[in-house]
């Protein structure tokens, strides 16, 4: 079984009132893994305004945010001692404690820091890194205490455009006995290739996209950076833990690589005019699994004066992610930070 990028073009060819003739292709790009499809559709051209929120963040910070330092240790929910001591995890500034409306067995939440409103700008290397070493110590301390846990992730909805409820930054982690679509299909698919062919999709992968360059972008420290064949939005960054079999191989060095990545992925985001993300850090728990921790991070927005939604009827229904951008062009786009910022 080889890693295939197949994809098919379909043509629709109209008129318009002067009865010239207009042709849009539209690319229907299928997932080398699962064989999902993913469409990249016809750029009208849009331009992008990111939302201000310093009005919001004065309104909704201070005492009336649960997770502003007046508030975080009164407000906030703690852990039976067998997870934490002291009621919750504290890695630097970072801070995780149960959620109140939990979405999983097991799910935890993970504030950065003290900074209530955080533009993507102003996250810093540090602010990244102790957030995920805390949920990292999270699911560690979960698996010690629940040996049916076989699902774990960690999940980033920055802003409101991305389902964000509170402005300001926070992670989930959530861990289960049960997995979500995602997983599910993501197991199934790594496990027959795995089988077939005695190694790692995801080492597979960044060999193949290495090797291409197309959507390549580059490497911090172990850490690979491309951009998804088939993307899930308007951009789809995946970058994959190397030679990292497992939650427990990860390293603070390595976070500290996936903090300084992510600073300039951000950068990519800014520059096209997005300001909300959602990510995705999937990884497995099984000990006889071995494979790459993974994340993807996809952008989210609203178009125009309506402040339209940027999933629909395709997306949200058909299940099928659209893109109005070239995952080459993107990547292109990444791989230029990235050797401007030299941390390649």
């Amino acid at each position: 079984m080889e890693i295939k990028f197949t994809k098919r073009e379909e043509w629709f060819s109209f008129y318009d009132g002067k009865g010239d003739q207009i042709e849009r292709k539209t690319e229907v790009r299928f997932d080398p893994l699962t064989g999902e499809t993913s469409r990249i559709i016809f750029n009208p051209g849009l331009t992008l305004t990111p939302p201000d929120y310093e009005e919001a963040a004065k309104m909704t910070g201070g005492q009336n945010c649960p997770f502003c330092p007046e508030n975080i240790l009164t407000m906030t929910p703690v852990f039976p001692k067998n997870i934490a001591k002291g009621g919750r995890i504290v890695q630097g500034e970072a801070i995780l404690f149960p959620n109140l409306f939990p979405y999983s067995k097991h799910n935890g939440v993970v504030v950065f820091s003290s900074q209530h409103y955080v533009k993507l700008a102003e996250f810093t290397a540090g602010m990244i890194k102790n957030a995920f070493m805390a949920a990292q110590l999270y699911i560690q301390k979960v698996v010690e205490t629940d040996t049916r846990m076989k699902y774990a992730s960690i999940n980033w909805n920055y802003l409101p455009h991305s389902g964000g409820s509170i402005l300001h930054p926070h992670l989930h982690v959530i861990g289960s006995e049960s997995a979500t679509n995602y997983q599910r299909q993501l197991e199934d698919a790594t496990h027959l290739f795995e089988q077939e062919n005695d190694r790692d999709y995801w080492e597979v992968l960044c060999e193949v996209e290495k090797k291409a360059g197309e959507r390549w972008i580059g490497e911090t420290g172990e850490i690979a950076w491309m951009h998804s064949y088939a993307p899930k939005g308007h951009n789809d960054f995946l970058t994959v833990f190397r030679n990292r079999k497992s939650l427990w191989d990860i390293t603070e060095k390595d976070w500290g690589y996936f903090a300084r990545g992510l600073q300039v992925i951000f950068k990519v985001l800014e520059e096209q005019g997005f300001s909300s993300f959602n990510l995705l850090f999937e990884l497995s728990l099984d000990p006889k699994r071995k494979q790459s921790p993974h994340a993807r991070i996809i952008p989210r927005f609203t178009i125009g004066g309506l402040d339209i939604s940027d999933i629909n009827y395709f997306q949200a229904l058909h299940q099928e992610p659209l893109s109005y951008h070239s995952p080459e062009d993107i990547a292109n786009k990444a791989r230029s930070y990235f050797n401007q910022e030299k941390i390649l």
